[in-house]
């Protein structure tokens, strides 16, 4: 029996998404101490202040998954569970394909399933499009570029589960 492959955050995937609004904020939080210095109108330094915090908070609360530890996707024989995305164990035997999409620096993967997933996936941030569009009802979306496993590994490991999964890349 082959050991389950948990993934966890990569570091480098939550912080460097969080540089920009860190970098932002700061910025903003420089021509605040310029307009109070400057004796500018205290509306207008108001509202740069508050564009100020609004940026830092962003890149704080973006930032703060890096140091998070804890499993977030676990593939194993039984099936797949992704903790970000409902919690919910989907079993292989429901799987009929998978798809790795990428580019631009994101990576997803698309299951194929043969029946609606579980509520707490469907309902899910990850899969909210679903529930929009008139198609696409049996896809669960798995968001792999902030996990710290490349696409191709978990598409091997998917391989190694599940071979009767059809696994397109």
């Amino acid at each position: 029996m082959t050991a389950p492959l948990e993934l966890h955050n990569s570091a480098t995937g939550k912080i460097l998404p969080a540089i920009g609004p860190l970098l932002i904020g700061a910025i903003f939080a420089f021509g605040v101490v310029q307009g109070i210095a400057a004796g500018a109108n205290g509306g207008h330094v108001l509202v740069i202040a508050l564009l100020s915090a609004g940026c830092l908070a962003l890149g704080f609360f973006l930032a703060r998954g890096a140091f998070d530890t804890s499993v977030k996707v676990v593939l194993d024989s039984q099936g797949f569970r992704d903790r970000r995305a409902g919690d919910v164990l989907v079993p292989w035997r429901k799987v009929r394909s998978v798809r790795l999409t990428s580019g631009k620096g994101s990576a997803m993967l698309n299951f194929e399933l043969t029946e609606e997933p579980p509520d707490e996936i469907k309902y899910a941030p990850a899969n909210v499009v679903n529930l929009i569009l008139p198609f696409g009802k049996t896809i669960v979306h798995m968001e792999v570029s902030s996990l710290d496993a490349r696409g191709d590994d978990m598409l091997d490991a998917i391989r190694k589960f599940a071979p009767h999964v059809v696994v397109n890349r």
